[in-house]
């Protein structure tokens, strides 16, 4: 094999791994999931630096009516040799994943999705069947209340569930600004 053949073999590679990490793309597969068999658009809402935690905020659309919004978000997980509790200073121990939430128009979380979970513990918080404890509530959710713990996930768990908290106060201020 040639140089080209090589260099275009790792272009295309390198396209394949950069379409799959495209965080609006995630977002559009489960959306579409959630509304099967509708046309829909997303659209991305720019949100000021203040709301931080949000990493990317689209509004869903069909027909022009507003459906929900998808949110990309950040949380801290736990690496082998430096977990503890989630409400001590965050530092280099700790290793971030990235999840998803889709909200209806009023707020209540239809879906939760976890994507690039990298850590060797926490990641029992990735099963479906965990996950769909947040599903058609906006409450505040509170570990061993009202969602269930998850065995060697505690600390991923809570960091994940304060996210969620965090996120569902923050687009409820964008809502109650008129600002989505």
């Amino acid at each position: 094999m040639n140089f080209f053949h090589k260099t275009l073999l790792a272009l295309i590679g390198l396209f394949i791994i950069l379409s799959f990490s495209n965080p609006e793309k995630k977002m559009e597969k489960i959306v579409a999931k959630l509304w099967k068999n509708t046309e829909l658009i997303l659209e991305t809402i720019e949100v000021e630096k203040s709301y931080e935690k949000i990493n990317i905020l689209q509004g869903i659309y069909s027909e022009g009516k507003l459906l929900g919004y998808a949110s990309f978000s950040s949380s801290h997980g736990c690496k082998i040799g430096g977990c503890s509790a989630p409400t001590e200073t965050v530092d280099d121990s700790y290793e971030t994943f990235d999840y998803i939430i889709v909200f209806d128009t009023e707020l209540n979380i239809l879906k939760v999705e976890i994507e690039n979970y990298g850590g060797e513990y926490g990641y029992e918080i990735c099963r479906r069947s965990w996950l769909k404890q947040f599903n058609g509530h906006r409450r505040k959710f509170e570990l061993g209340k009202n969602i269930d713990g998850v065995s060697g996930a505690t600390v991923s768990a809570s960091y994940l569930i304060e996210d969620i908290n965090q996120l569902n106060q923050l687009i409820a201020q964008l809502k109650h600004k008129k600002l989505i």
